[in-house]
Formats: C-alpha cells, sequence, structure tokens
C-alpha cells in the first residue's frame, strides 16, 4: 500500500495542499494518519477518491453533490433515487449545452459557405439565442 505525504498527494492528484485540506475539513476526505513525526500520510484509497472528486467537478458537480455522490454507496433506496435525479439534471444540462454547440457549428458552417458580405445582419445576431439557425440558413 502506497504512502504519501501531503505534498506527494497532492502532485499526485494535480492539486494544492491546501485543496487537500479545505476537502478533509469538509469531509470529503477523511482525516489522514500521522505519522511519528507528525506528517499526514495518506493511502491509494484517498488518491482514488481525490481523483474522484476532481473528475465530477469537472462534469459540473457541486462539493456538496459530490459529497452525496461519495456517500451514495450507503444510503437507502429513496435517498439513492434522489440521488440519481441531481446525476440526470446534471445529463440534461450537459445535453443541452451539447445541441447549442451543435446548433452554434451549423450556424458558422452556413456561413463560412457564403462570402462575408451577402448576409445583411451581423454575425452575433445569427448566434442569439432566439435566433439561432434561423437566420443563417
Amino acid at each position: 500500500m502506497a504512502n504519501f505525504k501531503i505534498g506527494e498527494l497532492a502532485a499526485a492528484a494535480g492539486v494544492g495542499r491546501d485543496t487537500i485540506r479545505y476537502y478533509e475539513r469538509l469531509g470529503l476526505l477523511q482525516a489522514a494518519a500521522r505519522n511519528a513525526t507528525g506528517y499526514r500520510i495518506y493511502g491509494i484509497d484517498t488518491l482514488e477518491r481525490l481523483q474522484f472528486i476532481r473528475s465530477v467537478q469537472e462534469l459540473g458537480f457541486s462539493l456538496e453533490q459530490t459529497r452525496e455522490l461519495i456517500e451514495a454507496s450507503n444510503l437507502e433506496p429513496t435517498r439513492l433515487i434522489a440521488l440519481l435525479g441531481i446525476v440526470r439534471s446534471k445529463l440534461d444540462t450537459a445535453k443541452g449545452n451539447i445541441d447549442r454547440l451543435l446548433q452554434v457549428e451549423r450556424v458558422l458552417a452556413n456561413l463560412s459557405k457564403k462570402p462575408a458580405a451577402s448576409s445583411p445582419l451581423p454575425l452575433w445576431t445569427c448566434l442569439r439565442d432566439e435566433n439561432l439557425g434561423e437566420r443563417a440558413v
């Protein structure tokens, strides 16, 4: 089992030492055991949990939602259903972002096929939410 001091763990996970301490204070990471000289010592399980925390943050989950995901393994079925609702909401948001990006791509592709001077409207009007895809065609 690998043992990391806080700086080694921070480097392995790509975060700062203060981030690790902060996550400990929030209860996202268990407080580390200390060796005889007082250094915090972490195991590979802490590194894996830290990597999980960072990955779900990149997906847009808040720290509170991340805590709920971590605690999911000990949940009763009704709580797990509520957690699943949070995950589905994030998924819907991500799908909406993907749809929006695809619309922007279509608008830009259509605009790139036309001479710049042929459109009577400025480019930004083609990218407005309410007009996306309608004026660029």
